[in-house]
């Protein structure tokens, strides 16, 4: 026995079916005579109906973490995200601010700004001197910059 596992192993390079495998085939074998794959039944289908109940649940209140929605609606929260991020193109995601910016920072800004005036008005050729970098922009409007936010 050991030599035909061996013998079996050497020339199929992996091991000897075992004998509940050989018996699994026979009975596939006499059943529907054929030794194919059947079908399996893949993954489960998510119901129309949890995805309506996942879209209103965060359209109710979209601030909502996945796992409060799921124990809300009674599902698993892995069922929960992959509704928000496959079925609905949600994006479950927060904005994180990094820097907060206070009064103080827009008085020492618009200090900044006057001082550049009076220095673009007194020197002719100071723009020609300065070094531009595009580390932080600022806005009149008061958006935010981009490198200043972490998603």
């Amino acid at each position: 026995m050991v030599t035909d596992q061996r013998a079996f192993r050497s020339k199929y390079a992996k091991n000897s079916p075992s004998n509940k495998t050989i018996r699994a085939w026979y009975k596939q074998c006499t059943e529907t005579g054929c030794l194919c794959k059947q079908k399996s039944s893949g993954r489960t289908l998510t119901a129309e109906d949890d995805v309506e109940r996942v879209r209103a649940s965060f359209l109710h209140s979209p601030k909502k973490s996945t796992e409060t929605a799921a124990k809300e609606l009674l599902m698993w929260k892995t069922r929960g995200w992959s509704v928000l991020h496959r079925h609905l193109v949600f994006k479950p995601y927060r904005i994180q601010m990094v820097k907060q910016w206070s009064d103080e920072n827009h008085r020492r800004r618009l200090d900044f700004c006057l001082q550049l005036r009076d220095l673009l008005s007194s020197d002719d050729i100071f723009l020609e001197k300065v070094q531009f970098s595009d580390e932080a922009t600022f806005h009149v409007s008061g958006a935010v910059n981009r490198r200043n936010v972490r998603i």
